[in-house]
């Protein structure tokens, strides 16, 4: 009877595993669902012969580092961005917050193989310089959780050609959110007057959590291009920060790239009892999981001492050579000419 007992929670639990195994293959299970984030590249194995990005080249499409960015000195007319995820509901919407605070919808679409984003910052007259917000919501309801993920960018167009006429427009270039996104993350200090990006590595990276606008304590996860990992919770004021690593130490001083950008993406999740109804089905509890990616560059003193070091090597070049040539010239002998007098 024993024996019988204990072969019967053998197989039930050996039943358990493999449901728990397959669990969200084929179907949309909000505790499988894939992180949401926005990159400038289709992800891998789509046309166009990209591949994934690893931070300012290419990235990691589990960090969502992203790859050619648009320059922030040059401004285009059309910006174009693309989801890492296959599985968009129809019910899915793009928002864009533009600098003056308008708000407008952006275009989906399913092309090289996935999904993008697509929308205009005209006019291209300066009147739009600064930072866009970019954003796809996808709602899905199920076993009784209503899935709400978030994929936020901000995307900066910016011409220097425009003269800086928002340097001095603190509003202009404050960090700004919507009230209407269910969950999303607002960092802080990411660009300077010139909406150039700051971010270093071994700064202290500050942001905040906010659900329907309103502060929210959540569960965050960092995951940087080479692969550091930092999982923590913000505080009751929504706001977390942390560290970035120093990951850059090519092999010789001569590979050094000033410029080199790395890239992280931030994912935070919320979770709460909540009962409604969405697309006619009901749902007791609701999960939001948003996303947003950024991108940093080494230290300047990282560069900068290289930088000494090198005029310290030419100023002793410089230095010796000047010796020797003090040295030879303090060895010549001035030239004299002498007659002979045969006749004395």
């Amino acid at each position: 009877m024993e024996m019988r007992f204990f072969l019967s929670l053998v197989v039930v639990l050996i039943a358990v595993v493999n449901s728990e195994g397959n669990f969200g293959r084929g179907t949309k299970s909000p505790f499988r669902a894939e992180a949401m984030f926005l990159s400038e590249n289709p992800p891998a194995g789509h046309s166009g012969g990209h591949k994934e990005h690893r931070g300012g080249e290419r990235s990691d499409r589990k960090s969502g580092q992203r790859g050619g960015e648009h320059s922030e000195h040059r401004a285009a007319p059309v910006k174009k961005f693309y989801l890492n995820i296959h599985d968009l509901s129809d019910s899915a919407k793009a928002y864009v917050l533009r600098p003056d605070g308008s708000i407008t919808e952006g275009r989906l679409s399913h092309d090289e193989g996935a999904w993008s984003v697509t929308f205009d910052t005209k006019p291209m007259d300066g009147s739009m310089d600064g930072v866009f917000n970019v954003y796809v919501v996808d709602k899905q309801v199920s076993d009784g959780t209503l899935l709400i993920r978030v994929a936020k960018m901000n995307a900066i167009n910016h011409s220097c050609g425009w003269g800086h006429k928002y340097k001095f427009d603190k509003e202009r270039q404050r960090p700004k959110h919507l009230d209407s996104i269910p969950l999303e993350i607002v960092g802080h200090d990411l660009w300077n007057s010139y909406f150039h990006t700051q971010t270093m590595s071994g700064d202290k990276f500050v942001f905040s959590v906010l659900h329907n606008g309103k502060p929210v304590s959540a569960s965050v996860k960092v995951r940087t291009q080479s692969g550091w990992m930092k999982m923590f919770k913000t505080d009751d004021d929504g706001k977390g920060s942390f560290q970035l690593i120093r990951d850059y130490y090519p092999e010789k001083w001569n590979d050094f790239k000033a410029r080199k950008r790395s890239g992280f993406v931030i994912t935070a999740e919320y979770e709460a009892d909540e009962k409604g109804m969405y697309e006619g089905k009901s749902y007791n509890r609701i999960k939001l999981v948003t996303t947003i990616p950024w991108r940093y560059q080494p230290q300047r003193s990282e560069y900068t001492s290289y930088a000494y070091g090198l005029g310290i090597a030419v100023a002793f070049a410089i230095a010796g050579g000047l010796a020797v040539y003090i040295h030879r010239e303090r060895r010549k002998r001035p030239y004299r000419e002498v007659r002979f007098n045969e006749k004395n």
